[in-house]
């Protein structure tokens, strides 16, 4: 919905990931499902459809929200954009609950797992499944031991995370799916909820005791990419005046 008091556009932001089953046992793809529902349906059914997920209602029980008249249309507003937060896909196994990632996967610091064929997998099931406003990747990067040489931070793994996410992001956009923009998490090195300071998500290194800055460079990169992106837009634009 659109604020009655100024022209700017109003949306939610939301952490989702796919969830797989780990094998195909009725076990593990039941548990997948309700992963899902606890982590995808329940928010995007609520806000885009006006109800929460019959199944997952059952399985909270007691523990489910009690609603009254009027809430689910209330809940329901128009978006003007809808925040996907993505890092890595949830593998479900019975007795454990959930995995980060897949035997043999590539890992970051943070052990979650590097999937970007995933992400395009999670675009376009929610293309699918809902009548979705414009998208906008408002979160997505990636933890590594950041090593300072000679004033130089030579973060390969993380350009090649960001790289593989925005290609992810292309190939959903070919098949259709409506995403306006990207955000890369993050610019600086900060403080990572329970991990504190020994996670480093930034393209620019922070030196803690002294608060220098380095970019690093996955952040040149990520420069260099986004002047060529403005420059051929500006160029497109042109063309069309």
């Amino acid at each position: 919905m659109r604020s009655s008091r100024s022209n700017i556009d109003v949306g939610i932001v939301l952490n989702l990931s796919p969830v797989y089953s780990a094998t195909d046992s009725p076990a593990d793809r039941m548990l997948a499902y309700r992963e899902d529902g606890l982590l995808v349906r329940w928010y995007m059914d609520a806000l885009l459809r006006g109800e929460y997920p019959a199944d997952i209602l059952d399985y909270l029980s007691a523990d489910a929200p009690k609603s009254h008249a009027g809430d689910a249309q209330l809940i329901a507003q128009q978006l003007d954009f809808l925040g996907v937060n993505y890092y890595n896909p949830i593998v479900s196994i019975a007795g454990r609950s959930f995995s980060p990632a897949r035997e043999g996967a590539a890992v970051t610091d943070m052990g979650w797992e590097v999937a970007p064929a995933n992400f395009t997998d999670l675009l376009m099931r929610l293309d699918r499944d809902y009548d979705l406003p414009p998208l906008f990747i408002t979160e997505n990067g990636a933890a590594y031991r950041d090593l300072v040489v000679d004033g130089d931070v030579k973060d390969e793994d993380r350009r090649a995370y960001i790289e593989s996410h925005i290609r992810a992001i292309a190939d959903a956009i070919g098949e259709g799916v409506d995403v306006r923009g990207y955000f890369v998490w993050s610019l600086l090195d900060n403080f990572e909820w329970a991990a504190g300071y020994t996670k480093r998500f930034g393209i620019y290194y922070v030196d803690y005791q002294t608060q220098t800055r380095i970019l690093k460079r996955s952040g040149f990169w990520y420069k260099d990419l986004a002047t060529v992106f403005n420059r051929t837009r500006a160029g497109g634009r042109a063309r069309e005046g």
